[in-house]
């Protein structure tokens, strides 16, 4: 470390070009500049510095060692970047709050992935909705909520969060096996005008009524429940026909159902939301973490 230090020194003669700069910048004396660079010239058994009239110049040799200094230097500010984040995260906590599917998917998989690059952080997690995440995040109760909306309904964020887009989750069309509508070959919204629904949540519920608006009917929602599942057997059953996200058939996939790509349907967009400002190293891990699931899943991580 004691040679660490004097290349720091050295590093500071050869930018100011000269030891009384140097001295006042370090806030050391220039007869300690000149002890420590007196030194370097000893273990190298050369000299690094030629002085002048003006202040010194670093010979050949100061400068290959200046220029291998930059790296070493840079190298052990990085590592005590890592040993301080892994200080933090040893004493960190992380709570995060998701939606069904979520906590059904792939947020099980980064808390994993958080547990197993830093074991003693503490680690929780609750099902929400976005509305009931996003009340507990402003009101300090989680660190992290992992939410979702719909392009025409936005506007849960505010200018105290912060969101990270995790992924785009498409919407699915759901009919029982056999239903007409999985032999049409260029099947449209419309087409389903008298069909029967079953439904999600209020969020979902609303972008259905707004996707079937757009193509010219109001829906027949006449089974709702937030449990996928249950709609999955719903539909299964014969007793309605489903939009749901692909999240939901990547967590369960009952049999007796088919599966149609309307594009009509749109999709989620998927994203966690944080306090806006810098976050606590294990707050910040774990995002890292969903960020990472979610791009093996395919989904673009970016900042909304």
């Amino acid at each position: 470390m004691q040679e660490l230090h004097r290349l720091r020194v050295l590093r500071e003669v050869a930018r100011l070009g000269s030891m009384s700069a140097a001295a006042a910048s370090l806030c050391y004396s220039q007869p300690a500049i000149s002890h420590h660079i007196s030194r370097l010239e000893a273990e190298a058994g050369t000299p690094l510095v030629v002085r002048h009239a003006r202040g010194v110049r670093l010979t050949e040799a100061g400068r290959v060692l200046v220029d291998h200094a930059d790296t070493a230097l840079s190298a052990l500010a990085e590592a005590d970047e890592k040993v301080a984040a892994i200080a933090g995260l040893r004493a960190g906590r992380v709570r995060v709050a998701a939606f069904p599917t979520a906590v059904s998917g792939f947020v099980p998989e980064a808390l994993a992935a958080l547990r197993r690059r830093a074991p003693e952080t503490r680690v929780s997690l609750r099902e929400a909705e976005p509305a009931e995440a996003f009340a507990a995040l402003r009101s300090g109760e989680i660190d992290i909520a992992v939410a979702f909306d719909y392009a025409e309904t936005p506007g849960d964020a505010d200018e105290r969060l912060r969101l990270v887009r995790l992924m785009d989750d498409p919407l699915v069309l759901a009919v029982p096996e056999g239903h007409p509508a999985a032999a049409e070959e260029r099947l449209r919204l419309g087409d389903l005008t008298d069909a029967t629904w079953a439904s999600g949540c209020e969020r979902c519920r609303g972008h259905l009524e707004f996707r079937c608006a757009s193509a010219g009917f109001e829906p027949r929602i006449d089974f709702a429940t937030d449990q996928y599942v249950a709609v999955q057997r719903l539909v299964a059953c014969g007793l309605a026909v489903s939009a749901l996200p692909e999240l939901a058939f990547a967590c369960h996939s009952e049999p007796g159902v088919a599966r149609i790509v309307l594009p009509e349907l749109g999709s989620r967009r998927v994203f966690a939301a944080v306090s806006a400002g810098p976050q606590p190293p294990a707050v910040a891990a774990m995002l890292d973490e969903l960020v990472a699931v979610s791009a093996a899943a395919g989904g673009p991580a970016a900042a909304v």
